[in-house]
């Protein structure tokens, strides 16, 4: 039977901030968990925290990453501040789950690849096909670690996660197995659990009528809409929301929160999915910079959302990662939220709201949220994919 315990803290101790956690998640009864993720705010060190952890259990694989000021369990929200600490203990004796971190390198495909290895020889399923890949990466080379991953365990094999974060980009995120710590690398995890598994990967925006196609770009810039500077059509698009700057380069992340850009994936019912690109930047060449990789002749459509949508969306998606799981509400033992670190600071007033929302959805359910810089997630055209401002969802049933 699969069981899962969660626990958090708030102190400035890093080393005091993890053994609160642990008494915590003993006092639950939990003696021997075999998984553990961590989600910290970027003042925490995680290889101090993973230190406490393999003290106390040597055995455990561990997933730890920093999230955008602190993380969100079923009983409380940890932004405050203080930074916060907060722990998904996993107890499964018929699963099998492995972990490995590393460095990405210059060329995070083949490195990410490598690591997934890793991490199935670490669970002792070499040659297998995990029922779920969670990944936790720097930001910068999301694209090409999934498709490292997807060479590895097929396009089928859902690959959830979000890139690490930190309080104010700056560079200070961190990702953490086993005590080894990187600030510019990932952790993966292969998980061959003994209950079902679910995975859902939303947006809570809508298209509008505004859109064109990319005719000059390189990697995450954009230099050219329909012919015309990329900052010139997405200021126009957005009203004056934002606009190009005289010299140099002007940060517009959280102007653009609900603003987003919008590729097209696919159609469900009649209704367009699409998959969300953040504008980062507006440069005084004309230019402008996201946080996903796009190519010349993409569609992009401007999108829109409210603070409502974004709060009510993650009860949303808890019912289609059941769904798709094929997991009863009632059977659910745990679940883990990604959520957009862009969304969270766009409603950060009203953002326990959405612990609120998942406890009545799924009373005594236990939860872990990462707030982070870039979301991944598997879509029903069969394969994962890496976007910004979206949302995932993963439930473990209890058997």
């Amino acid at each position: 039977m699969l069981r899962i315990a969660t626990a958090a803290s708030e102190t400035p101790s890093t080393i005091d901030a993890a053994t609160r956690c642990i008494a915590q998640v003993l006092a639950q009864g939990m003696d021997s968990p075999v998984y553990l993720m961590i989600q910290a705010d970027a003042r925490h060190d995680l290889r101090v925290v993973g230190a406490a952890v393999q003290a106390r259990w040597p055995q455990v694989r561990i997933h730890a990453a920093t999230s955008c000021l602190g993380s969100m369990i079923e009983t409380g929200t940890y932004l405050g501040q203080e930074p916060g600490l907060c722990l998904l203990a996993v107890s499964d004796a018929d699963g099998d789950y492995g972990t490995a971190c590393g460095e990405l390198g210059d060329a995070p495909s083949v490195a990410a690849a490598a690591l997934v290895r890793q991490a199935l020889a670490n669970a002792d399923r070499m040659g297998e096909t995990p029922a779920m890949v969670w990944i936790s990466s720097t930001p910068g080379h999301e694209e090409a670690v999934i498709a490292g991953l997807q060479e590895v365990v097929g396009v089928s094999t859902p690959i959830v996660g979000g890139s690490a974060a930190d309080n104010a980009i700056e560079g200070k995120w961190q990702v953490m197995s086993d005590g080894a710590a990187f600030g510019s690398g990932m952790v993966v995890s292969v998980l061959f659990p003994s209950t079902p598994i679910g995975a859902a990967f939303h947006s809570g925006y809508v298209p509008t009528g505004l859109r064109g196609r990319i005719t000059r770009c390189a990697g995450r810039r954009v230099f050219e809409i329909d012919g015309r500077p990329a900052a010139d059509v997405y200021a126009g698009w957005t009203r004056g929301a934002v606009g190009r700057p005289e010299v140099g380069a002007v940060n517009i992340l959280m102007a653009t929160a609900l603003w987003p850009l919008g590729r097209r994936m696919l159609a469900i019912g009649g209704t367009d999915i699409y998959l969300l690109s953040h504008p980062e930047t507006l440069d005084a060449d004309g230019s402008m910079t996201l946080f996903t990789d796009v190519a010349v002749d993409d569609e992009l459509v401007l999108m829109n959302g409210t603070a409502d949508d974004l709060l009510e969306r993650p009860a949303m998606v808890v019912e289609s990662a059941c769904r798709i799981g094929e997991i009863d509400k009632a059977q659910v033992a745990g679940m883990i939220l990604v959520f957009c670190a862009g969304c969270m600071l766009t409603v950060k007033d009203r953002i326990d709201e959405v612990r609120r929302s998942l406890n009545e959805c799924m009373p005594g359910v236990p939860f872990i949220a990462a707030f982070t810089f870039g979301e991944q997630g598997p879509v029903l055209a069969g394969d994962n994919r890496h976007g910004n401002l979206m949302i995932s969802m993963v439930t473990l049933a209890r058997g």
